[in-house]
């Protein structure tokens, strides 16, 4: 039997910023187009969003064990890749038995989202496709890694539709009786969809370090993905371009409060542009988690303490 221990590394809990952060966005937006810093305790606003943020989770990891699984049964997880242990390859956790665990982190990813799904059967569709592609991300026969197209999943599906679906679960009607949300409020579908985009160009920028350190293994066993296809120095100017436009495009969202991260972004990218063995870009990746974090941690506060400026949601 796989150890608990194994488990809990294969669900990768470094990344589960991923999952929480577009719904902390996506709750701060539709806060800050309310202008109502008190909806944060809301009854229905806390359900909706913690229903959200189950969701969520379970998808990322369900996500995590796709990518452990694919990888092995594809091979690109050799005794030459540089990274943290992969379960399946090390024979930690049998690949039936991650299959199983695959199936058991989607039911519960719907059975946690099952109270946003009640809300309209197009937020029902968004979730069933947010896991399929969380599943074809490595497995499948079409496995969006393996064709370049990693970059546009995780913007696509961590930034944009994770944020602009929880807003739109907490702008829906009907979310109960007493609740002070968003009932009489337009959905701010502009201001969701920059926001998500800024915070999956700064969560693409975990991938781009990712695809970076095993670039020399992706490419003896096929993995197209973007620095496969282009290099790392396309990489590297892909790194800078997400560093700046992301911040700037939560700016565009919740004013000057996340462009203080600038200068650090900026020190990371130089720090990415240095890096050239895969063991330089390690510490690349949990900075890169961090920088996401703490700039979805600034426009939450900005949120709160009512320092996003209401014009800027409405761009």
């Amino acid at each position: 039997m796989s150890s608990l221990r194994a488990w809990v590394s294969a669900a990768r809990p470094k990344t589960l910023v991923a999952a929480v952060a577009p719904v902390a966005l996506g709750g701060a937006v539709v806060v800050a187009r309310a202008g109502v810093p008190g909806l944060w305790a809301a009854p229905g606003f806390v359900f909706f969003i913690l229903s959200c943020l189950g969701f969520a989770l379970c998808v990322q990891v369900a996500c995590n064990f796709a990518n452990d699984l694919g990888d092995s049964l594809r091979g690109a997880d050799t005794a030459a890749r540089v990274g943290p242990r992969r379960a399946v390859s090390a024979g930690d956790i049998a690949p039936d038995a991650m299959r199983r665990g695959i199936w058991i982190a989607c039911l519960l990813a719907l059975v946690l989202g099952a109270p946003v799904a009640s809300l309209s059967p197009w937020l029902l569709l968004a979730g069933f496709l947010a896991i399929g592609c969380a599943l074809a991300y490595t497995l499948g026969p079409f496995p969006l890694a393996y064709r370049g197209l990693g970059d546009v999943f995780v913007i696509a599906c961590f930034g944009v539709q994770a944020t602009v679906l929880t807003a739109w679960a907490l702008c829906s009607p009907g979310q109960g009786p007493g609740d002070c949300s968003c009932d009489a409020l337009a959905m701010p579908w502009f201001a969701a969809l920059i926001a998500g985009l800024g915070l999956g160009l700064l969560a693409d920028n975990i991938l781009v370090a990712n695809n970076a350190r095993d670039y020399e293994t992706d490419l003896a066993v096929g993995k197209r993905t973007t620095v496969v296809r282009f290099g790392r120095g396309f990489a590297r100017n892909l790194h800078g371009f997400n560093s700046v436009f992301g911040l700037v495009c939560l700016g565009c969202v919740f004013g000057w409060v996340p462009l203080v991260l600038l200068p650090w972004a900026l020190w990371q990218h130089l720090a990415f542009r240095r890096a050239s063995a895969p063991q330089d870009f390690l510490p690349l990746l949990g900075r890169a988690a961090v920088l996401m974090l703490l700039a979805t941690a600034l426009c939450v506060t900005a949120t709160c303490l009512g320092w996003a400026p209401a014009g800027t949601l409405n761009l």
